[in-house]
């Protein structure tokens, strides 16, 4: 028997009478969250969210979390709100094997209404209340170790519970597990977006239902020689071997991959794995949009960079001399499968180079991100006195990313409108890139990119002291704050700059943490401002 069980789900679901059952029976300790909560602040939860709103609630919750699994043998039921914060998850999915119970939502919503405390979150219509958490949560229960469904009497769900854990053999690693709509006519209509730790043990049933036939495994040379399992736990045995990096990233290495591809004679419903960071994805994903007019493709990041960004949003793209990103196709994977582990093998230069992306993602639309980012940070990093990275922060961090992502290309799939705000300090980074011949990381582009539109955002009603914020964190992680360059030749490249609509350049702005605008009328005298700010001081 694991260490904990955990029983997670909607509210209605039973976790709490189950879960006593299930502790009676086998003999260990019962602890339920939202009572343990009401005993220490002497609160309910659903008054603390009344009174103090869920973000104050779900801080305290967060602390119950951390007690609850240092109980030996314990058994705890969740709020349905406990899975939310990825640290809680983590911690919970840590200390023993997660069980999701469900029922379908017109036996919850009878449930719910017979129970005598009004639940906040579930106002107005419960309904229709439910169906939203579950669309919202859903993703944090499938990643479960054991689901229970249809309901039952508490003593036959208790069973089945203790039937199903001891039955698990081994961990999936799972965290996240979502099925996302899939933007492309040709194809699949969903997506599946699982992420965790250690996944390579499972990688192969996640794999084998998303290709008719034996995939085409596309890795990176680099990530092929750190990571020799992973690559090996994918199924079938067609292997291609590619040298990546953005000078790699040119049409004719796509050619290059369409002819091996034909030579290993793979079909069309032959799923491409991509397996490598951005620049792999880019070059594997253009090249599988391509061959046979589109086959399934399968991204496996290995970055912090395409973990966090680039492996989603079904984006692909190769560089043209002038321009990058500026010849593809959105051609959407039919799945991602990001494995945190893989960021153990990274150099800090690497990791910084993601870790870029997540600070873009934070400005833009989750301050909670932000928070983590200044106050764990660093250790995410390694600079923590063993030398040990907090790989859950690091974790917390990537998931952050991805939802946030997520969220802006569900509602702007095609790039028409909001989802330009993901290209915050891309613009002016994409165009340094391009001045050093993409010897510049992208990573730290995107940071001096940043650093430049915040001197226009400051005319533009950013809140007082962002700037010195943002620079601040900058600084704590290490990144350069300004470099030389050919303003000039940086000039010409925004000039090449895909975004641009009938001549005018789209500018994303930060000016608050969580908060951008898009502008397209920034001035010469503001540009030169912009690149004044990251150019060094000559005394």
């Amino acid at each position: 028997m694991p260490d904990a069980i955990v029983l997670v789900g909607l509210s209605g679901s039973g976790k709490s009478s189950v879960g006593r059952q299930v502790a009676e029976r086998l003999g260990r300790p019962f602890l339920d969250l939202d009572d343990a909560i009401t005993r220490h602040t002497g609160r309910t939860p659903a008054r603390l969210i009344e009174q103090d709103g869920e973000a104050a609630f779900r801080a305290i919750e967060a602390a119950e979390v951390q007690a609850a699994v240092a109980v030996p043998d314990v058994v705890i039921a969740t709020g349905g709100g406990a899975v939310i914060d990825p640290l809680s998850r983590w911690q919970l999915w840590e200390a023993g094997i997660p069980v999701w119970l469900d029922a379908p939502d017109e036996r919850l919503t009878e449930r719910v209404r017979r129970h005598a405390e009004k639940r906040p979150l579930l106002a107005g219509d419960p309904r229709a209340r439910l169906a939203a958490l579950r669309r919202e949560r859903e993703p944090f229960y499938a990643a479960a170790e054991v689901r229970i469904t249809g309901g039952g009497s508490t003593a036959s769900v208790a069973e089945s519970v203790i039937r199903s854990v001891r039955a698990v053999q081994t961990r999936s690693g799972r965290l996240f597990d979502a099925q996302v709509r899939r933007d492309h006519r040709q194809g699949a209509a969903e997506a599946r977006i699982t992420y965790g730790r250690d996944l390579s043990g499972g990688l192969a049933d996640l794999v084998a239902p998303l290709t008719r036939g034996e995939p085409v495994v596309v890795a990176d040379r680099t990530v092929a020689a750190a990571l020799p399992d992973l690559v090996a736990a994918l199924p079938g045995e067609r292997r291609l071997v590619i040298e990546a990096g953005e000078r790699a990233k040119r049409m004719p290495h796509v050619e290059r991959l369409l002819e091996d591809a034909s030579a290993l004679r793979a079909e069309r419903g032959d799923a491409w794995v991509a397996v490598g960071g951005g620049t792999t994805g880019d070059l594997v994903g253009t090249a599988a949009a391509f061959y046979l007019r589109g086959v399934p493709l399968i991204q496996l990041p290995t970055t912090w960079l395409a973990l966090s960004d680039s492996a989603l949003g079904g984006k692909v793209a190769v560089d043209l001399s002038g321009a990058k990103n500026a010849a593809g196709a959105f051609w959407p994977p039919v799945a991602v499968i990001g494995d945190v582990a893989t960021l153990r093998t990274l150099p800090r230069q690497l990791l910084l180079d993601g870790l870029a992306e997540v600070i873009k993602s934070a400005i833009i639309g989750d301050p909670w991100l932000w928070d983590l980012l200044e106050t764990r940070g660093p250790a995410a990093l390694g600079d923590t006195p063993d030398g040990i990275p907090d790989e859950a922060a690091r974790y917390a961090m990537v998931e952050r990313s991805v939802r946030l992502k997520l969220g802006v290309v569900d509602r702007d799939p095609f790039e028409q409108g909001e989802r330009r705000t993901l290209n915050l300090g891309h613009t002016l980074g994409h165009a340094l890139e391009i001045e050093s011949d993409y010897a510049l990381p992208h990573g730290q582009a995107v940071v001096l990119g940043l650093r430049a539109v915040t001197a226009i955002a400051e005319g533009r009603g950013a809140v007082t002291g962002l700037a010195e914020r943002i620079d601040d964190l900058l600084a704590r992680f290490g990144y350069a704050m300004t470099r030389s360059f050919d303003i000039a030749t940086v000039k010409a490249a925004l000039g090449t700059d895909k975004k641009r609509v009938a001549g005018r350049q789209h500018w994303i702005l930060p000016l608050d943490i969580g908060t951008v605008i898009d502008v397209d009328d920034v001035t010469e005298v503001e540009l030169d401002r912009a690149i004044a700010r990251i150019t060094p001081r000559v005394d």
